[in-house]
């Protein structure tokens, strides 16, 4: 069986949201330093259970950040994947308050917290607190890096399964 789902990408600019894409998708890691403009779309397959399961990844454009938790952005996501930097905490801080302030229309949608950078371990900022603090917010967290590639596909196919089973269990 093929399915095709959309999972969007959510977090403040300069976390890694198009690196952990492309990473995924592609099997690359570009370096840029400039932000996406308008919105990137990419395709990554996963194979799951028997489901050749394809991951449509809605990158938003940089700029104002709170714009990607508008309705018509979240509209017909079967998945999330939020993204921080471990290198900057207030990336986090921003991703708890827009789940706490948009609840209402993010839902309770399969999520996936990805600590991106975390191959900076010299540089890495997050406290157990914070992320404790994500925790409680029914998010998976994986730690990842785009650069080198560490855990970014189990990130991704542990969202794929989350979805799998809100499906299996929605039938």
């Amino acid at each position: 069986m093929r399915l095709r789902r959309k999972v969007c990408l959510l977090g403040a600019a300069g976390v890694g949201k198009t690196s952990l894409a492309r990473r995924f998708a592609e099997g690359v890691f570009q370096p840029s330093f400039e932000s996406t403009v308008s919105m990137a779309i990419f395709r990554g397959a996963l194979d799951l259970e028997e489901v050749d399961l394809e991951l449509r990844l809605w990158d938003p454009g940089g700029g104002e950040s709170w714009g990607q938790y508008n309705r018509s952005f979240i509209s017909g996501a079967s998945g999330l994947v939020f993204v921080v930097d471990a290198t900057a905490p207030e990336t986090l801080a921003h991703l708890i308050q827009a789940q706490q302030e948009e609840r209402g229309f993010l839902g309770s949608r399969p999520s996936v917290l990805i600590v991106n950078k975390v191959d900076l371990t010299t540089e890495f900022a997050l406290t157990k607190e914070q992320l404790d603090e994500a925790g409680r917010l029914d998010w998976y967290i994986a730690q990842a890096s785009a650069l080198s590639g560490y855990n970014v596909k189990e990130a991704f196919e542990r969202l794929g399964k989350m979805m799998l089973d809100t499906r299996k269990a929605s039938a």
